[in-house]
């Protein structure tokens, strides 16, 4: 499980990586915490630039972007290895670097995001990932059935 989101974390990375690239070799992906806060920071000064390559984008994408480059660069501030994070952290990480890479390249519901939940009575951790549209999907499902149930309720309680 810890090396799914390792891998997950340096795929990301290098997806981030990719999308604001224009080089015409492919890059090789972050293995070190020193080559994500380079490659983050490159792109921050790049959004900084409002005339430069990342102009297409809304204000409201870059601060979305510049918002996760900020959960990143506080979650690596003094931390010199991945290996430093727990499996927690890392998940934050990786779910902050995809919401970085998903604005990159305009496919917010694809971004993956994970949590780590608790098993119903057990101490047993499992790592739970799915996409914003599934997200939004089953939150909207949950609603619809809420409402149902409500009217359900309401029904049987008028009788």
């Amino acid at each position: 499980m810890r090396s799914s989101v390792l891998n997950s974390l340096v795929l990301g990375i290098a997806l981030a990586v990719a999308a604001g690239s224009a080089l015409a070799d492919p890059p090789q992906s972050p293995q070190s915490v020193s080559e994500i806060l380079q490659v983050q920071h490159n792109l921050r000064q790049n959004l900084d630039n409002p005339h430069g390559e990342y102009g297409r984008f809304s204000q409201a994408s870059i601060d979305k972007m510049k918002h996760a480059q900020d959960k990143v660069f506080s979650m690596l501030n003094g931390v010199t290895s991945l290996d430093q994070l727990n499996d927690f952290q890392k998940t934050d990480l990786s779910n902050a670097l995809d919401e970085v890479k998903a604005v990159l390249l305009a496919n917010e519901g694809n971004r993956q995001i994970c949590h780590r939940e608790r098993k119903t009575g057990t101490n047993l951790v499992s790592l739970r990932c799915e996409t914003m549209a599934e997200r939004e999907a089953n939150a909207k499902n949950s609603q619809e059935a809420m409402r149902e149930m409500s009217g359900t309720m309401q029904t049987i309680s008028g009788h």
